[in-house]
């Protein structure tokens, strides 16, 4: 037999999804925001033609991701009932996940150019001689081979998969207020 949320559970809920909502948001611009200034730094900093084509378009995807991230459920309006709220809400981070799986594959491009043509090291290597790092040490080895390009791309390949796992949940937790709701 299953149980059926009460009205002040579904508030509740509501109410938490709600400040859950705001807070991604505000972390997820705070990202965002992060990494324009980090590609906007490099893209003006090197002197690379190749280096500056790909800075700039990841300076493009952030910001698209930015533009696509404005449609995100926000705040329940006041003639919203709390389980429409919830299920909107559901459906918007679901679809919001699958949608940064195929973002993902934008990144692709600028991490080719950067593997082909070696901008990638150039900015690592700048990066290192402005620190002091010494070019005999091993920091300075593992930034100028394959290494970041291999972890890169692994951590690409994670965030595909954890995005999934997270759309995953959300259409779960869909179902769960589906059946909890009764409708």
């Amino acid at each position: 037999m299953e149980i059926t949320w009460t009205p002040d559970e579904l508030r509740a809920l509501a109410r938490s999804r709600e400040r859950e909502n705001l807070w991604g948001r505000r972390i997820g611009l705070a990202l965002l925001i992060a990494l324009a200034a980090a590609f906007a730094y490099n893209m003006f900093s090197i002197s690379q033609l190749w280096v500056r084509l790909s800075q700039a378009w990841m300076l493009a995807w952030t910001g698209f991701l930015f533009w696509t991230s404005r449609h995100s459920p926000g705040r329940m309006s006041a003639a919203e009932t709390s389980a429409g709220f919830l299920r909107r809400s559901f459906e918007g981070k679901r679809a919001g996940f699958l949608a940064i799986r195929w973002y993902l594959f934008l990144l692709i491009p600028p991490m080719l150019i950067g593997w082909l043509t070696n901008s990638g090291e150039a900015i690592r290597v700048a990066r290192l001689k402005g620190l002091g790092v010494d070019p005999s040490s091993r920091l300075y080895h593992y930034a100028t081979g394959p290494w970041p390009f291999i972890t890169l791309v692994l951590s690409l390949v994670l965030a595909w998969f954890a995005f999934g796992l997270a759309a995953k949940k959300a259409t779960r937790e869909l179902e769960e207020l589906r059946r909890r709701t009764q409708g």
